[in-house]
């Protein structure tokens, strides 16, 4: 893999970082878990764009093919994700400043409510103390984060693709709404770190037509969406394999 080239194989997703740490398999996939969860979590409550939260998912899978989980705990990444993708993602021109540091500060907040395990609600008391915590964690860790990704923060997401080809091929807003919740899930697993953006979004078209038993065609020319798209159905194919296989 070169330097920059974020599309990996699946042997590469058995030789990672926290792998040759001595974690198993199984196990960095469970901490991928609970990362990405905490970024959905946060994400939904804060109200972000499904391509914000994508992102972040993103930069957090990402940065563990470059380092360990043994060094680095996946909260404190996941909520530097958030962070660096709200500011990437965001269209923070249209916001006032007070609106960007209330909903970076409100990060913060979500973060150490987030965290705290339900045994541990107690500490809510010094929620001011915790937030101070969490403020300083992230930005001690958005340089390592960014130089981990080598400040390659422009992502070529699945959406993009997605929504051109619905509208297209003029999908009712159920299909569109079930094509966009499959696509958004993908970030659930290291199934975006093995098919670029335009596979993910076929394959969330291919299984949300299967679902709904609809199939969509251009509206102009007639011909089939993936045709829209420039994909082959055995690309398509193997990736929705793959994706069942390695779903968190």
């Amino acid at each position: 893999m070169e330097l920059n080239d974020w599309t990996f194989t699946q042997d590469d997703l058995a030789h990672t970082p926290s792998i040759r740490d001595g974690s198993s398999w199984e196990k960095e996939q469970r901490l991928r878990q609970k990362g990405i969860s905490f970024i959905v979590k946060i994400g939904h409550s804060l109200q972000l764009l499904p391509t914000t939260i994508y992102a972040a998912g993103l930069y957090f899978h990402r940065f563990y093919m470059r380092q360990s989980f043994r060094v680095y705990h996946q909260y404190d990444l996941a909520g530097t994700s958030l962070f660096v993708a709200i500011k990437e993602e965001e269209d923070f021109n249209s916001y006032y400043p007070e609106e960007i540091a209330r909903r970076l500060s409100r990060l913060f907040q979500e973060c150490t409510l987030v965290s705290l395990k339900s045994n541990d609600r107690h500490k809510v008391e010094n929620l001011t103390e915790n937030i101070r915590r969490w403020k300083e964690t992230i930005y001690y860790h958005e340089e390592i984060l960014l130089e981990t990704l080598c400040f390659d923060l422009h992502l070529d997401l699945p959406h993009k693709y997605l929504f051109e080809a619905l509208k297209r091929c003029g999908a009712t807003q159920k299909h569109s709404l079930l094509a966009t919740r499959i696509v958004s899930d993908f970030i659930r697993s290291p199934l975006c770190l093995l098919y670029s953006s335009k596979v993910l979004a076929g394959v969330a078209i291919s299984q949300s037509c299967h679902l709904l038993q609809h199939p969509l065609t251009d509206r102009q020319t007639s011909k089939p969406w993936r045709e829209v798209l420039g994909l082959e159905p055995k690309l398509i194919q193997e990736a929705a394999e793959t994706s069942s296989l390695i779903t968190l």
